[in-house]
C-alpha cells in the first residue's frame, strides 16, 4: 500500500469508530501491520496529527483526539461556510453518471434502513461528501472541506446513538434525493444550499446536546 492508501485507511477505521477517542496508536505495531518501515508510517501519523484526528504527546504517545463539543459546533458553522464557498466556486461539468451515483446512494440508504447497518449508513454519508467535494475545480476549497468533513464525521457517527435511526436514513435518503434533483437541472448553488440545510440539522442536534449536558457553546 502507498502512504495514500495507509493514511485513508487509518483516517477512516477513526472515523467508523474503529479506534476510539483516546485510543492509543502504536507506530510500530501499524508499521508491521502494513509491512511499512517506521519512518513513512511516521509520515502517515503526522499527517492524521495535522489533520486533528491524533495527537503525539511526549512520554505518552500518540492517541485518538478526544471530541470536544465545543469545537464540533464550531466545525460545523465553518463547514456551511464552505458550502457556500462551493456553490461560488469553478465547477465541473455535471453530467448524467453523477446523478446515477446519487441514484444508487439513494437505493443504499433504502437497503441500509432495513438492515440498520451503522456502518454501511457511514460510508454513505463519506460516499455523499467525497461527491459533492469533487464538484468544483478549486483544490484548496477541496482540501479544507475533507479535512473538516473527517475530522467531523466520527461525531456524527457517534451522535447516531442518541438519535432515531430509521429518522436519520430518511433524512439523509430526502437530502440525497434532493441534491440528484438539483444535480438534473444543472443547479449547483441549490444542491449547495441543500447540503447547508443537512448540516444546519446536525448543528441543531449539537446545540441540544450541549444543552442537555449543560456546556456552554
Amino acid at each position: 500500500m502507498t502512504k495514500e492508501e495507509i493514511f485513508e485507511t487509518l483516517r477512516m477505521r477513526i472515523c467508523l469508530l474503529d479506534y476510539a477517542p483516546e485510543a492509543r496508536l502504536n507506530e510500530r505495531e501499524l508499521a508491521a501491520e502494513f509491512g511499512i518501515s517506521r519512518t513513512p508510517m511516521r509520515a502517515v501519523l503526522q499527517r492524521l496529527e495535522r489533520d486533528g484526528l491524533i495527537e503525539s504527546r511526549h512520554g505518552q504517545g500518540t492517541s485518538v483526539t478526544s471530541i470536544d463539543l465545543k469545537r464540533m459546533h464550531d466545525v460545523y458553522l465553518v463547514r456551511m461556510r464552505l458550502t457556500e464557498a462551493l456553490a461560488d466556486s469553478e465547477q465541473l461539468p455535471l453530467s448524467d453518471e453523477l446523478e446515477a451515483q446519487l441514484a444508487d446512494l439513494v437505493a443504499a440508504c433504502d437497503m441500509v434502513g432495513k438492515s440498520r447497518d451503522k456502518r454501511e449508513f457511514a460510508q454513505i454519508n463519506i460516499r455523499l461528501n467525497t461527491i459533492l467535494h469533487g464538484l468544483v475545480k478549486n483544490d484548496v476549497l477541496r482540501e479544507i472541506n475533507e479535512k473538516l468533513f473527517f475530522e467531523s464525521a466520527r461525531f456524527w457517527f457517534l451522535l447516531l446513538d442518541e438519535l432515531d435511526f430509521a429518522e436519520q436514513v430518511r433524512a439523509l435518503s430526502d437530502e440525497i434525493s434532493m441534491i440528484r434533483r438539483a444535480i438534473a437541472l444543472r443547479d449547483i448553488k441549490l444542491a449547495a444550499e441543500i447540503h447547508k440545510s443537512h448540516l444546519a440539522l446536525v448543528l441543531s442536534s449539537i446545540r441540544q446536546q450541549s444543552d442537555a449536558s449543560g456546556d456552554t457553546l
